[in-house]
């Protein structure tokens, strides 16, 4: 009998099956044993280590009952075009059971750049929503009470203030206002952003200064802090992860020390932003030893007496980076497995990414089903029936002190070194560049298998659906905005942000001045630029646009 013409033989393509495992360490690179016993959790003692659910030092999850007592929050991330655009979003959301939404702001809210710069406005809307000015917040929180409803901002810089701003303006009680954000400005420069863009000092001192005011004024909202997610999607291991965060922390909590805030009044409104990766057991050994850690490191280290500063909690995102643009079907399962070890590891809340995130927007379609995942998970896998059902396991135990005692050893180089030192020289993202190196050699060698990249590679595949918007609205937006800037109230709007000048100038908490420009139609690349004077710094980082204002030190 012939073979296959112009083709491969059934011989060939079975001998091209990849047959055996690709590895045996861990995704992060940790070694592993072939099997584990009572001998590998030998120094494991469950008060000292360990406790209840819900008891120090909450290794097994931050609550008795853990999702008995509370579902995690299912939130489904929304955001693009204009605020309009956005907003149809989170309706749709809403009717699919999604019981939170997390707003992503597009690159330039994120940078604090207004919608009309001349060189970037291209860039409006593409990857996030449109937003510059707290009207644009209006229009995209129209009906809904920044006092009453969580909505979670999956962005930093100007979003508290904005938020705030919008409330005042409303006439609200700020100690009411409700939501979170990530007001974790060094997490920029260790996620590739320009030291143009957000220098590591003044980033540092512009989350101190959010922090302080939210935790005064806002004891109600929630900050991520630190976003270790887009740090650990950069370039870390677990471990790494743990490291890096607790270094930002640990110097945030030092410097808001020197101002007479204490962990017990800060830390209860803090969340740690985390991703959930690929590797299955190593993130809920992470998780598990992340509470440790933090648990610890508030008591010993910090004199947090409060459970509540004890306690951690974990915002979690299932990893973006592992997903890829080949046969993007296949990222439901690595999504699916994800949110699994995330809810066995016990966070407190989870966005599921979508399969076609590597390719586009998320669609309707693939938001709705990521939204499934959770509630499959939930309702029908039985996720939520136990605290922390892998406690006790040999591996789970071996492993969770293996990403501790690592991250503890990483943690140290860096505090030696200093935090804002070690990023400013390079040192931490020297550790990233490396741990990308090290992946990629071992991708392109076969020794690490990414299903449908390097390995079990289609000869044929469809290209994918795209996601696709109207950008008539966006032009409507600009418009808008333009508008709305030449017909303020100039002398108000000049007078305002003189002050947040001299207040920024004199290196003091400048976000009640930001809040009040805010309110008398400033944008934020008016505010955030503002600030760049006052600390020596070009109005624009891309040095395209001159201030508009004049400033005077008196």
């Amino acid at each position: 009998m012939k073979g296959n013409e112009g083709g491969s033989s059934l011989a060939e393509n079975i001998a091209n099956v990849e047959v055996k495992l690709s590895r045996t360490a861990t995704w992060s690179g940790l070694e592993t044993n072939a099997s584990y016993g009572p001998a590998d959790a030998a120094n494991v003692d469950y008060e000292r280590d360990l406790g209840d659910p819900g008891q120090y030092p909450y290794t097994r999850g931050a609550y008795p009952q853990m999702y008995r007592s509370r579902m995690w929050t299912l939130r489904n991330i929304v955001g693009f075009g204009a605020p309009e655009d956005t907003r149809g979003g989170i309706e749709r959301a809403l009717q699919m059971g999604t019981a939170g939404i997390n707003i992503v702001v597009d690159t330039l809210g994120q940078e604090a750049i207004d919608a009309d710069h001349p060189a970037l406005t291209n860039d409006a809307g593409q990857e996030g929503c449109s937003i510059s000015c707290v009207r644009d917040m209006e229009v995209l929180l129209q009906g809904i009470d920044v006092t009453q409803q969580d909505v979670a901002w999956h962005s930093t810089m100007m979003t508290y203030p904005l938020v705030a701003a919008l409330a005042q303006k409303q006439g609200k009680d700020m100690a009411k206002l409700q939501g979170s954000h990530m007001p974790d400005h060094l997490q920029l420069r260790l996620a590739g952003w320009s030291e143009k863009i957000v220098p590591a000092e003044l980033g540092h001192r512009t989350t101190v200064d959010c922090i302080e005011y939210s935790a005064k004024n806002s004891p109600r909202w929630a900050l991520g802090c630190p976003q270790a997610y887009d740090m650990r999607e950069r370039g870390l291991g677990a471990a790494g992860e743990i490291a890096v965060g607790m270094a930002i922390v640990n110097q945030t909590l030092m410097d808001l020390g020197a101002r007479g805030m204490t962990a017990d009044q800060v830390c209860p409104s803090m969340a740690w932003v985390s991703p959930s990766d690929i590797d299955f057991f190593e993130e809920i050994a992470k998780f598990r030893a992340l509470r440790r850690i933090w648990a610890r490191t508030m008591r010993e280290r910090f004199g947090a007496n409060d459970p509540r500063a004890q306690r951690l909690r974990i915002a979690c995102h299932t990893s973006g980076r592992s997903l890829v643009y080949q046969q993007p079907l296949n990222n439901l399962s690595r999504a699916a497995v994800q949110t699994l070890a995330a809810l066995l590891g016990g966070v407190q809340s989870v966005e599921t990414c979508t399969y076609d995130e590597p390719v586009c927007i998320p669609t309707e379609e693939a938001r709705e089903l990521a939204t499934r995942t959770q509630q499959i998970l939930a309702h029908e896998i039985g996720a939520a029936r136990v605290a922390d059902p892998l406690g006790g396991s040999y591996y789970i135990e071996s492993l969770t002190n293996q990403v501790e005692a690592d991250a503890l050893t990483m943690l140290g180089k860096i505090e030696d070194i200093g935090l804002v030192k070690a990023i400013e020289d390079g040192y931490i993202e020297g550790l990233m560049d490396e741990f990308n190196y090290n992946q990629k050699q071992e991708l392109d060698s076969k020794k690490r298998i990414q299903v449908g990249v390097n390995a079990f590679v289609p000869k044929d595949e469809p290209p994918p659906k795209r996601f696709s918007f109207d950008q008539r609205m966006m032009a409507s937006h600009l418009q808008r905005f333009k508008e709305m800037k030449a017909a303020r109230d100039q002398p108000q709007l000049a007078e305002r942000i003189q002050t947040l000048y001299r207040v920024a100038k004199r290196r003091e908490n400048s976000h009640q001045a930001m809040i009040d420009a805010l309110i008398a139609d400033a944008s934020i690349g008016e505010v955030w630029g503002t600030v760049r004077v006052a600390n020596g710094l070009p109005y624009d980082p891309f040095r395209v646009i001159e201030s508009p204002f004049t400033y005077t030190e008196s």
